[in-house]
């Protein structure tokens, strides 16, 4: 059984009860402890990734936690395919009430260095695959006239750096796209909101941290829960954009309002970090010796 001080502070044990909920990227990281989160909270979860097996542990969890759940193999970025997937979750429970994207890939390179094939993954997976998923279940929460669609963005969406230009261009693209959506919607009783997380204690970041650039260089992240309360707040009240951690993205705005500043300041951080990644290699190595 999961552990009860693991669940979901400030939410009762069953606050999504009977909700229909499709998370994509379900497998691993931040959209395995969301959908586990929801599950515990006893709503019906679709579970979308690539990879079929962590899925089927996933979906052993939620139902020994008392909620109902539908494993069903999915790439985002293949469009027919979510749309499949989403009339699955629709035939299986009635509805679509909620929709969290969540998939996503990083590939870090300086963007002097990144290769088209890098950042068109990238763009396949963390712009469209979320469109996607988007315009599947839109007609169902229109018809509903209700639903939530969060998308999990992130804090690199609001300020370029390096050495993750592509990435960050991917999440600033779906800023953009969920802002947008949201005045498209106004009105008709669906939320779109945005959760913008910093760096989070996930297997995709601990990749990103074997780049040249980072590698050797201690990063906090913070625990995945963190993003997932985000995610369950904003699912449950419509909220337009929700930070991790709390206010992290006003820091940033300010940021804009002096980019000759702050581009110096990024630049000199940069440059103490590619020193530090140096001299860490070269203790490694002096240590095999």
């Amino acid at each position: 059984m999961p552990d009860p001080a693991h669940r979901s502070r400030g939410f009762s044990g069953s606050y999504f009860r009977g909700r229909s909920v499709v998370v994509t990227g379900a497998s691993s990281g931040i959209g395995h402890d969301v959908a586990l989160a929801f599950g515990e909270q006893g709503a019906s979860v679709t579970l979308l990734a690539r990879r079929t097996p962590p899925m089927e542990e996933l979906a052993s969890q939620i139902l020994r936690a008392g909620g109902k759940a539908l494993p069903l193999q999915c790439d985002v970025t293949d469009r027919a395919r979510v749309f499949w997937a989403i009339n699955q979750a629709r035939e299986a429970f009635g509805t679509v009430d909620v929709l969290i994207n969540s998939a996503g890939v990083l590939i870090a390179n300086k963007v002097e260095e990144l290769t088209p094939e890098e950042l068109e993954r990238m763009l396949a997976t963390n712009l469209f695959g979320a469109l996607h998923g988007m315009q599947a279940v839109l007609p169902i929460m229109r018809h509903h006239k209700s639903g939530n669609i969060v998308n999990v963005a992130s804090l690199a969406g609001r300020r370029g750096i390096s050495p993750l230009g592509g990435y960050s261009a991917t999440k600033f693209a779906l800023v953009g796209l969920t802002e947008a959506l949201r005045v498209e919607l106004f009105g008709s009783g669906v939320k779109v909101s945005l959760v913008m997380p910093g760096i989070i204690d996930t297997p995709m970041a601990r990749d990103a941290q074997k780049h040249a650039t980072l590698a050797g260089v201690p990063m906090m992240g913070m625990p995945a829960r963190w993003v997932t309360w985000a995610v369950l707040a904003a699912a449950a009240f419509g909220l337009t954009e929700v930070d991790v951690p709390p206010g992290a993205a006003v820091a940033e705005k300010l940021a804009s309002l002096f980019p000759g500043v702050t581009d110096a300041f990024l630049s000199v951080g940069e440059r103490l970090l590619r020193t530090a990644s140096a001299f860490t290699s070269g203790g490694s190595d002096r240590d095999k010796s």
